[in-house]
This record gives structure tokens, C-alpha cells and sequence, in this order.
């Protein structure tokens, strides 16, 4: 007998640019006895014509007791004979859509009712299937929802999130709540749907159901089961649940209690075929729909990428400022600037400056860090010329502040890197310093302002940190610059550079020789702006290890140097003893 039935209730989805008012399904239902009265022949198929089928027996040999087909279109509206009661009485009208079913009602009850056990709810009622209430995760019967589970289910329903009673819409007179608020809000607000969360999901569902109450007893909510489910959505996806039937055997329902009865059901999709010209027509004009859609995209897009002019050299550099670190204060920000030689070019909305958010610092390992995160980028153009040889390259200057909540500023630390002159993604970690007063009363009022009321000297020209582009002399003197050594900047670079010289068998203005030799000078300016600034610190850890070597008493250091002495003399120990033993002969020598 299983075999008779089809027992995979899986739905299905579908795809139509036909409107979905054309949509059309039949149903059919039969109530069949529990047993079969024998096999009047060899079973056939459900579409195999020669065989002889009675009308009160189905072609498994099973007694048809009840018959009855539906054909419904989309949306359209079937009466069960819960809701002809309920709907007939006009007091249980409660909305305007109450009072159109009352009035349809009265119709149907002068014209005739078309169908018995089958009706539909369609995506305008207040309808919600039991069973789809909440979805189990797994298969264990014992599984509870949770509360998340539940909110968002009521949530979706639209429904009171304490409402566990089983009144229906229809069983609600005007006013009656549950639990003090409405299950259903007609008009709902702007403020109610934020407060509410309500999911606004344009999704239309449409259900065909079935009255499967004992015979004679038609109109009790208990027995009323769902045939199909049929959802559609605004991007023409249609999703049947169960599927169309088909040539496989018709759905099985079994009913429970005294009747034991047995249903069978079958949907069948029933829509007007459309027409080979229609079809055509249809093809034709989604055709053009898409090739005017391909055209604007052209049209914004383009069909070539851009192309560089001969002779243009261009720099991307895509960049990150990470964090800095060993800072004297907290709430750290980063102000920087891009600076650009001679000749050097951006576009002209681009802006070379930027200024990063203030972070508070974190104890990571031995080291006081603050970290941004704030990423820049720059496009830069230089125009090449055939007596190039020469290629200074574009800086990036950091300036560190620091601020607190009195709105006191300070300077923490200048630097500057040049971006690097090899493609690729690169970290540079830059080291700061700031300058301080002059020496005496000038260096203490400094600190003192600096510590108190904030303020501390600053640079008037930030591109003091490097070579500044208005020097034109061959050297630059910084003597007299009194400065201290502050935290580092860490930075990650990734820079990308773009030029026809690159290519190979290109005759251009500027040859690809050319171009290699002023940037490898470029780059060998870059290392030995790196060396310089190894030896600046090389410097000032000498000059950090000189102060603390006065700090040591006279008697230790003066011992000390004498040891050095000595071991320059190279004199090893017996030299000394001898030398010892020297002096006191000498002196027993004068005192005789």
C-alpha cells in the first residue's frame, strides 16, 4: 500500500515571467475506504487510459467514499464553512476587509457555494499554520524553542510574543485583545514598525486548504489541514510546497480517532499555455530589454581601460597608518601630509593631507601602543623628459599629538618617510623625535608649560623633519637644534607604479634606460636618507650614554680610566708586580 502514495511532501521552485494572475491550480480530493475490496485488474498507471476505472473505485482497487475537484486561480478567495458562519454574522466583522467577506458571503449564500471541503486562505488574511509556528533544529522530540527562536518567529507573524491561546481571528470580537495588544495592527506606523521590528518581506503567500471533518460535522477548526503552500516574490520565483504531482501517485493524509479516514490529494498545474507568437513576442521584447541594459552599462563602464600618455610616470600608493608606540602621553592622533618635489603631480580633487582618530593606548607586552588603522591613498604623476636623471621622491610627513580632556595639546614627535621606490607592499616603522627649548631657564619653562598647561615647540615648517624643497643650497645645517627622542609610527605601504617605459619595444619619448638609472638614484637617495637617520640615532644614544657616564663619581671613573690606560699600555699583571717591587727597593734604598 505505501507504494500506491507518494510520500516525499518536498517542495519545489520555479521561475516564470508570465504575471502571476495567470497562474492557475487544480486540486483534487478523494476520501477512500481503509481497506481495499480487492484489485479489479492489474494496477495501472495514473495516466494509463485503458484501464477500466469505476466511479466508486480508483484504479488501487480502493473504495472512492468522496469526490471533489477545485480549479483555483492566484489570490482567489474560497469560503470554508468555519468561515460562512463565522463572516455570515455581520457583528463578527471587524475591518473593512471583514465587511467585503461579509458581503461576498451573502453573495455566495443566494448563488450557490462551489465548493465543499476545500477553500483557500490568500496572502491578505489573518492566517498562521500551526505547524510552521516553530521549526525544530533537530530530531530529538524533547527539543524546547528558545526565546530568540520564539521572538523572531512571532516576530515574522506578526503576533503578541506571549499569545499561547488558540483563539482565531475570527473567534476575536471588536476590541478584544490578547494579553492586553492586537494581533494584527491594520495600519501600523513608521514608529510602530521600528519599535516592532516588523520584516516587510516581499514575499506572497497563497494556501490551499482542506476541511477533513468527520461527515456531517463540517466547519470544525480541529480537522482543517493544509493541502498547498504557493509563495511567490517580486524577482518571479514561484515555490510550490508540495510539488505538482505530476505522473507520480497522489499525497496521502491519514486522519486519526474513530473515522480512521484516509485522503488522497493530487495538485495539478493547470495554467493557459501561451502561444508560440506570444512566447515569440515575449522573447523578442526581453531581448531588447536587455541589450538597451548591456548598452548603459557600456556607456558607463567604457570598452577600453585607461591609458597613461608617453611619458607619464605614475605612483599609486595604497597605505595604512597601524599604530604608535613608547609615546610619553595618551589619546595619540596622527596629522600627515604628503609633500611633492618638483615637477610631481596629483589629481586636482585629491586632497595630501589627512588626520587619523584619536586612540588611547594599550599595554601590548613591555610597550604603551595606540593603534588607528586609518588608510590613505594617493595617485601621483611625474612628466619624464629625454635628459632625465634625477628623480626625487614624494615624502610623507607624521606629526604626533597628543591631547586630554582640558583640551591641552601636545607634541609628541615629528617624522617623515619616502614612499618607497620599489613596488610592492612594504611596513616602515618610522622614529620620532620633537624639539625642546634652548638650554637653562628656556629648556625648563618648556617642560614645565608642556607638563601644566600643554605646549611645547614646534616646528614652523614641518618639512624641517628632511631636506626641505625650498633648500637650494648644498648644505643644510640643523646645529643648534635641541631635540628629543619620542616613540615610532608603524606604517604598511603598498605601492604600484605604471609607466610605458616599462614595456618592452616601445618607442617613446623617454627611454627605458633612462627611467632605470633615475630610479635607482631615487632609491640610493632613499637608503641614504636611512643611513642618516641610523647615524642621528646612533648620536644621541651617544650623547644619552656621555650623560650618564658624568652622573658616575669621580673616584669610580678615574679608576676606571686608569684601568683602560693600562691596558692600552699593554702591561699585564706581573709587569705590576715587579714595578711594585721596584719602588719599595728604592725606597729602603734612600732610607739607608
Amino acid at each position: 500500500m505505501d507504494k500506491l502514495y507518494e510520500k516525499d511532501l518536498g517542495g519545489a521552485t520555479y521561475r516564470s515571467r508570465d504575471p502571476i494572475k495567470n497562474f492557475t491550480v487544480k486540486i483534487k480530493l478523494q476520501r477512500l475506504s481503509a481497506s481495499t475490496i480487492g484489485f479489479l485488474g492489474k494496477p495501472g498507471s495514473p495516466g494509463d487510459e485503458n484501464q477500466e476505472i469505476t466511479s466508486s473505485v480508483n484504479q488501487y482497487g480502493q473504495t472512492i467514499l468522496e469526490n471533489e475537484e477545485l480549479t483555483v486561480h492566484w489570490q482567489q478567495k474560497f469560503f470554508s464553512q468555519r468561515e460562512m458562519e463565522f463572516y455570515g454574522f455581520e457583528p463578527n466583522c471587524t475591518s473593512v476587509l471583514d465587511y467585503k467577506y461579509h458581503a461576498e458571503v451573502e453573495h455566495i449564500k443566494v448563488g450557490g457555494r462551489p465548493n465543499t471541503r476545500l477553500f483557500t486562505y490568500v496572502d491578505k488574511d489573518r492566517f498562521s499554520v500551526v505547524e510552521e509556528a516553530y521549526v525544530p533544529m533537530t530530531t530529538s522530540v524533547n527539543e524546547m524553542p528558545s526565546h530568540l527562536s520564539s521572538r523572531v518567529t512571532e516576530v515574522r507573524r506578526r503576533k503578541n510574543a506571549n499569545s499561547s491561546s488558540t483563539l482565531q481571528p475570527w473567534e476575536l470580537n471588536k476590541g478584544r485583545s490578547v494579553s492586553g495588544m492586537k494581533l494584527v495592527e491594520e495600519k501600523p506606523t513608521d514608529e510602530f514598525t521600528v519599535n516592532h521590528h516588523v520584516l516587510n518581506t516581499p514575499v506572497h503567500v497563497f494556501i490551499i486548504m482542506a476541511d477533513l471533518s468527520p461527515e456531517g460535522q463540517l466547519g470544525s477548526a480541529e480537522f482543517e489541514r493544509r493541502l498547498c503552500t504557493i509563495e511567490y516574490d517580486d524577482n518571479c520565483v514561484i515555490r510550490v510546497s508540495p510539488d505538482f504531482t505530476r505522473s507520480k501517485p497522489p499525497y496521502r493524509i491519514e486522519e486519526g480517532g474513530l473515522s480512521r479516514d484516509i485522503w488522497d490529494f493530487q495538485v495539478e498545474h493547470v495554467s493557459n499555455v501561451v502561444s508560440k507568437m506570444e512566447s515569440r513576442r515575449e522573447g523578442k521584447v526581453i531581448s531588447e530589454l536587455y541589450r538597451k541594459h548591456q548598452t548603459y552599462l557600456k556607456g558607463l563602464v567604457g570598452e577600453s581601460f585607461e591609458e597613461l600618455p608617453s611619458g607619464i610616470f605614475r605612483l599609486l600608493a595604497y597605505g595604512e597608518i597601524l599604530s604608535a608606540e613608547s609615546f610619553e602621553y595618551d589619546d595619540l592622533h596622527v596629522e600627515f601630509f604628503v609633500d611633492l618635489p618638483k615637477n610631481w603631480s596629483c589629481d586636482p580633487g585629491q586632497l595630501l593631507s589627512g588626520c587619523t582618530h584619536s586612540s588611547r593606548t594599550t599595554l601590548t607586552g613591555n610597550t604603551e601602543r595606540a593603534y588607528f588603522a586609518q588608510p590613505f591613498n594617493y595617485q601621483l604623476f611625474f612628466p619624464l623628459q629625454e635628459d632625465q636623471d634625477t628623480l626625487d621622491w614624494p615624502k610623507i610627513f607624521l606629526h604626533v599629538i597628543s591631547s586630554d580632556t582640558w583640551g591641552r595639546r601636545r607634541t609628541e614627535g615629528y617624522g617623515y618617510f619616502s614612499l618607497p621606490t620599489r613596488p610592492g607592499c612594504q611596513r616602515i616603522v618610522v622614529q620620532c623625535w620633537r624639539p625642546t627649548g634652548n638650554e637653562g631657564y628656556e629648556a625648563i619653562t618648556s617642560e614645565l608649560n608642556r607638563f601644566f598647561i600643554g605646549g611645547n615647540p614646534e616646528l614652523e615648517d614641518i618639512s624641517y623633519a628632511a631636506i626641505p624643497n625650498t633648500f637650494e643650497g648644498k648644505h643644510l645645517s640643523k646645529y643648534g637644534v635641541r631635540t628629543e627622542t619620542g616613540g615610532s609610527v608603524t606604517v604598511q605601504v603598498n605601492c604600484i607604479q605604471q609607466c610605458k617605459a616599462f614595456q618592452e619595444n616601445l618607442s617613446t619619448a623617454v627611454s627605458r634606460k633612462k627611467l632605470q638609472s633615475a630610479l635607482q638614484i631615487a632609491r640610493g637617495q632613499a637608503s641614504k636618507t636611512a643611513i642618516h637617520g641610523v647615524m642621528d640615532a646612533y648620536q644621541r644614544a651617544r650623547k644619552r650614554m656621555q650623560l650618564a657616564r658624568e652622573n658616575v663619581p669621580n673616584q669610580i671613573r678615574e679608576s676606571a680610566e686608569k684601568n683602560a690606560v693600562e691596558k692600552l699600555r699593554g702591561l699585564t699583571t706581573q709587569d705590576k708586580i715587579k714595578n711594585i717591587l721596584r719602588k719599595a727597593e728604592d725606597e729602603q734604598t734612600e732610607a739607608k
